[in-house]
């Protein structure tokens, strides 16, 4: 069928190497976010690896910190972001607003004139979605759409959780209060309809997923008639993401090299999704056997923290290096979100030598085969805190149960480099035009 036509494209080596056609191709990517958290990394990551290879490659974004990157634009302000986020959240409908932005993004479409325009995250207060496709399906521009979550095919959630409304039509839905939050309406069935009728218009789409499982998903919905591929998300293993010397960065942070040290990372703990309440209860548990450090904390929770003596929180920080020694010096990398699709997270701390526990939603149990982390039922507590338990025993003895140094990290080199994602994205490019 048409997918695994596309599956066995994407297997095959690129005739010629590295494709001296493709220094005509001019990529356009838009994203919410330009090198800010898991998505916008990727887009960045894209964007700098075609630069560097002589292809001509442009990114427009909506919000977020100002780029001084070449070929960068930022076609919102943040008064329409803050206007577009509370007309979502009170009317309920989300991607209805944004028009005058969305009409400089045309603009800048026009100015450009993309041979392939590269969606990511279209969600996120930032754009109008009727404007943008009706200007992509008029014009038949060829796509590629990477999900990082399930938005493009749902009413309205980010994820869906348990709920399969999604493939009937969604309505009456029962994670209203989730991101992107409706404080009173429920126009999920309406947004579904037309989410269905704008998107899934033209011939020459490409989906694309960082996961089997998420792209098992988008086949089972109205994106099912294109061709739906994996591409797993690919990171700087060579300049960023490597194994740094854990005694140096301990002492550097002001750790022993005996402590048994876990790391999280999170984008705030404002949002039930990405678990933090399972952590706060596993520092608890390993309370005299563990030290929990916590960047990206939020402030504001501290009060989560009352009677914790073990958990060291820390703000959040865009310093990759910082990042990376701290991924390098933990013995084990916790991710508990309740849904998740490909972690970047998860990526980076196994780039740095450092094993993963996490549950098995998504593309988790993916990311942890073959010894490189452990995955336990969603939401089990004792499980969890018991996988983390081991995990560290693990580590400390070295006894070879779980991947970790070197050795894990240059599974991580081979699999998920952004070079080996870049290889994968330009055989699509080529195959749209």
């Amino acid at each position: 069928g048409y997918p695994a036509v596309w599956n066995h494209i994407l297997q095959e080596e690129v005739q010629g190497g590295s494709g001296e056609n493709d220094k005509n191709m001019k990529i356009l990517q838009i994203n919410s976010h330009y090198d800010q958290g898991g998505a916008a990394r990727i887009v960045a990551c894209i964007h700098r690896k075609l630069q560097a290879e002589g292809i001509e490659s442009y990114v427009a974004y909506g919000r977020g910190r100002k780029s001084e990157e070449t070929n960068v634009y930022q076609f919102d302000t943040l008064p329409e972001v803050y206007v577009s986020a509370l007309l979502s959240r009170f009317v309920g409908l989300n991607g209805w607003w944004n028009r005058r932005a969305t009409r400089r993004l045309i603009a800048y479409i026009e100015k450009v004139q993309p041979d392939v325009i590269h969606m990511h995250a279209l969600h996120g207060y930032y754009l109008n979605f009727y404007l943008l496709f009706k200007y992509i399906n008029e014009h038949n521009i060829p796509c590629v759409w990477t999900f990082h979550d399930c938005h493009a095919f749902v009413g309205n959630c980010g994820y869906f959780f348990d709920c399969e409304k999604w493939q009937t039509g969604c309505g009456k839905c029962p994670h209203l209060k989730n991101y992107p939050t409706s404080q009173f309406f429920d126009f999920t069935h309406y947004m579904w309809e037309n989410k269905k009728e704008w998107f899934a218009q033209g011939g020459r789409k490409v989906i694309v997923t960082p996961s089997d499982w998420l792209t098992a998903e988008a086949r089972k919905s109205f994106f099912g008639k294109y061709p739906c591929v994996t591409i797993h998300n690919g990171i700087d293993v060579t300049n960023t993401f490597y194994p740094r010397n854990v005694e140096e960065c301990r002492k550097k942070y002001g750790y022993s090299i005996e402590d048994k040290l876990v790391l999280g990372i999170a984008v705030g703990y404002r949002d039930p999704r990405k678990g933090a309440k399972y952590i706060l209860q596993m520092a608890k548990d390993l309370e005299n056997e563990a030290k929990i450090v916590l960047i990206g904390w939020n402030r504001e929770k501290d009060s989560m923290l009352d009677g914790l003596t073990n958990v060291i929180p820390l703000l959040s920080t865009q310093n990759t290096e910082k990042l990376a020694e701290y991924y390098s010096m933990a013995d084990v990398f916790v991710l508990p979100s309740l849904a998740e699709n490909y972690a970047t997270t998860a990526l980076e701390s196994m780039a740095c030598g450092t094993p993963v526990v996490g549950f098995d939603v998504g593309g988790i149990s993916e990311q942890l085969t073959d010894r490189k982390g452990i995955a336990v039922k969603t939401g089990d507590q004792a499980a969890f805190t018991e996988a983390v338990r081991q995990a560290l025993d693990s580590v400390k003895k070295q006894d070879g149960r779980l991947l970790q140094g070197a050795e894990l990290a240059e599974i991580i080199r081979k699999e998920n480099s952004v070079e080996r994602m870049i290889t994968e994205y330009r055989k699509i490019y080529r195959q749209l035009l």
